[in-house]
């Protein structure tokens, strides 16, 4: 038996529903950088500060080979303080290596209050090595934080922008000309402004649930429902609960889980269900993958009819 729960943010979100929000920026400085990409970027977080107010906190980690950390704790977004990380981002230049993980694992590790919203904006122009990495942790982190990342360059390498945006169940953004900046910006600032629910947990009451997908639920946006695919043994009947904080204190609800009604055909379900396994799996970058994820990616596209890099219709 398969399932699938959408849980919708409300049609109009009013600010006294938002909870309180942190935003991380964690920015690329590294040699490939240099240039329009990192002045682009720079000019981007000038924009997107506009989004802060100031009962937010924000912070900001750069990294090339290592990284540094504006702030050991996220600060208030006050005039004052924004003007300090605009100034100590300017200050950088462009050179070195790219180690994202070690600087997304340091945004993550970051103290935070908790039940506020966190959302972590990565800026960078992509290239970098272990993608299949990166995108593995952002999955295993989605109850941490909301992950958004933003492509910058005239050549962003968009396997990377475009692995992280599925990974974190978001929107991929990306800059190729200096005219792109504004409207880019304000499109992000829209998507990251109104968080509605936080600290979301999904239980499964009276029925047996398994191999639920994706194995941790990130926030839910104004402009992102939450969805979520599984399998269950045995008869259909009990609850599906979703539980929160929105800016109005605890949220809880319950979803009724009713017995299919003869003759109701819900086929696509065992096939969507399949296919975001796979598209999981299959994010491996550019080198070759292991040979358990081969092996499952065409278990799955076998046994569910499916096209994948290993499995074809004859």
């Amino acid at each position: 038996n398969f399932f699938l729960p959408m849980g919708q943010p409300p049609q109009a979100v009013t600010p006294e529903q938002v909870p309180q929000r942190e935003y991380v920026f964690v920015v690329d400085v590294s040699g490939s950088m240099y240039g329009f990409p990192l002045d682009t970027a720079k000019k981007l977080m000038s924009d997107l500060v506009n989004v802060l107010r100031p009962s937010d906190t924000f912070n900001i980690v750069v990294f090339a080979d290592g990284f540094e950390t504006f702030s050991p704790v996220s600060v208030p977004a006050t005039r004052a303080n924004l003007t300090r990380a605009l100034r100590f981002l300017g200050r950088k230049d462009g050179g070195g290596g790219t180690r994202l993980q070690a600087a997304l694992e340091r945004a993550v590790a970051i103290p935070r209050q908790p039940e506020w919203s966190r959302s972590i904006v990565l800026l960078t122009d992509g290239y970098i090595e272990a993608e299949a990495e990166v995108f593995d942790y952002v999955r295993d982190h989605l109850d941490d934080a909301n992950f958004f990342a933003f492509g910058i360059g005239t050549s962003v390498k968009r396997f990377l922008i475009e692995g992280v945006a599925p990974a974190g169940l978001g929107e991929p953004f990306i800059v190729t000309e200096p005219a792109e900046a504004t409207d880019a910006a304000a499109r992000l600032r829209r998507y990251i402004d109104s968080p509605v629910l936080t600290g979301i947990e999904v239980n499964f009451l009276g029925f047996d649930a398994y191999d639920v997908e994706p194995t941790k639920v990130p926030e839910l946006f104004a402009n992102r429902p939450i969805v979520v695919f599984g399998k269950s043994r045995g008869s259909a009947a009990g609850f599906i609960e979703i539980s929160g904080t929105t800016g109005r204190g605890p949220y809880r609800t319950s979803i009724p889980v009713l017995p299919e009604s003869p003759g109701t055909r819900h086929g696509a379900l065992r096939h969507l269900w399949a296919r975001t396994r796979i598209a999981d799996l299959s994010d491996f970058g550019p080198g070759s993958p292991g040979k358990d994820r081969v092996a499952e990616i065409t278990s799955l596209g076998l046994t569910y009819g499916l096209l994948t890099r290993y499995t074809s219709f004859v």
